[in-house]
This record gives structure tokens, sequence and C-alpha cells, in this order.
């Protein structure tokens, strides 16, 4: 069970959002976009859809978007800073990618170095510099190693066209079994795919690529309850729920920063 001791927010740019957080464990989830961990203090067993490591202060380890992961701190709650870069953002330090081709991180984690403990140092500051913790940010991603394929290279499983299908058209009342039919397979087959490759249910994973796009509206500046409804939630209470699942706070810890930028 989801167990965050502490999370604040800040709005480093548009295109980059930034967390720092203590927590002991969290349940399996996703973001829309790229997430870069710098671990503070204690040791964490990670895992998700691509790989599972022990990590520990001074390690920096990265999810690529909608890669479902979940975490566990070995002992009192682990602290750690997120970055979660935008396309753009990554465009900036690798280079544009094609509209047709996808762009996949396959560092999974960056031991204690010169680079990490630059990135941690800029972000210890008292008085946060900004441009100091995208230096530091872009120099720590130059040294991940990217892959650039076709966009039809990328959906080459059952799971992946299902996951495509969720993203595009996210805002739908999609069943499971509906799911199953627009992509050709039995829904129990589907269902055990999901399972196997992702590591959460199709109806979990519609509702955090929903949580996903509610945090770019709140970070747009679009009150909470107007975000409930434009990302198909029943109310704003339900908002609510589902964003903790994923951040481990309540979306008005975001909004509230967002208001203040």
């Amino acid at each position: 069970m989801t167990r965050v001791d502490s999370m604040t927010f800040a709005l480093q740019r548009a295109d980059l959002l930034r967390a720092r957080a203590a927590a002991v464990d969290f349940d399996p989830h996703l973001h829309a976009t790229y997430s870069v961990v710098v671990v503070l203090t204690g040791t964490a067993h990670i895992r998700s859809s691509r790989w599972t490591k022990t990590v520990q202060a001074g390690d920096v380890f990265f999810f690529n978007p909608f890669e479902v992961h979940a975490g566990r701190s070995a002992g009192p709650a682990a602290q750690y800073h997120v970055l979660y870069p935008s396309e753009a953002f990554l465009d900036s330090c690798t280079g544009a990618v094609p509209p047709d081709q996808v762009r996949t991180i396959h560092t999974d984690v960056l031991a204690r170095s010169r680079s990490t403990h630059d990135l941690a140092d800029a972000l210890a500051e008292p008085v946060l510099d900004n441009a100091s913790i995208e230096r530091a940010l872009r120099l720590v991603l130059r040294e991940c190693r990217f892959a650039v394929e076709s966009s039809a290279a990328a959906a080459w499983s059952i799971t992946r066209a299902a996951c495509e299908l969720i993203e595009w058209d996210s805002l739908s009342s999609m069943r499971t079994a509906e799911l199953a039919r627009a992509i050709g397979v039995n829904p129990s087959h589907l269902a055990r795919s999901f399972r196997k490759t992702i590591g959460i249910p199709p109806q979990t994973y519609l509702r955090q690529v929903r949580v996903a796009r509610a945090r770019d509206l709140i970070c747009a500046g679009i009150n909470l309850n107007d975000v409930a409804q434009m990302v198909n939630f029943s109310d704003q209470p339900h908002l609510t729920r589902e964003f903790k699942k994923v951040f481990g706070v309540p979306p008005g810890a975001l909004s509230r920063v967002v208001s203040r930028t």
C-alpha cells in the first residue's frame, strides 16, 4: 500500500515539474513523462516493467513515459527528488525525434558519480537555482543510453497496442472487453498479457493515464473541479483518490504550487 510521508512540488518551468518526497512504499503507478529520480537518503527496492534493482543514496534512476513502476524502502522512508522532463526538454538534450518515431531511455540506474552528485547538490541548495538544476540534469541525461525506433516497431505486442489505444483515447469509458475487441483479441488473454508485461490491469492503467492528463492540466492552472470533468473522473473526490495513488498526496498539493507560480 502506498505510504508517502511527505511530497512537495515545484514547477521548474512549463516542461519540467519537480518534486521532493519521503516515502516508504509506492504501489505500481505511471507518469506520462520521463521520470528522473535522485536518491538523497536511504535504500529502496525498485521494480518496473523494464528493470528491478536496489538503489541507494547518490544513485539516479529513470523511467520512460507510461512505464509502470513501484518501490519500497529497505528501512525508514527514503528521501528523493523527482524531475519530470517533457519530450520537449529531452529534445533540447538529445535532439528532436521525428513524429513517426519513439525515443526510449535504456539506462535504468546511474550509480553515484560526479554528474549525479552535481545534480543532487543543485537540488539541495537552500535557494534553488533553476539554471544550475537544468544544467546538471542535462549532463546526467547525456550519460544515458537512448534508442529511437519507429512507432510501428514500438507497438509490437498485444499489450503495447492496448496501451497505445488507451493513451490515445483515455477519456472514453472503455471496458476491458471493448478494448480487447478493438485490437482483436480475447478479453481474458488481454488481461493476462497486461498483468504479465505491464504489472497492473487495463482499467488501472486507464485511470492512471487520466491522472497523468490531470497533472498536465493542473500545471496549466485549471481548477480541480474542471480538471476532474475534463479527464472523465466522476467528481473531484474521485480525482483526489486516483491522484493520491500515483503521487501519494492530493492534487491540491500541486494546484497550490501552480497558483503561486
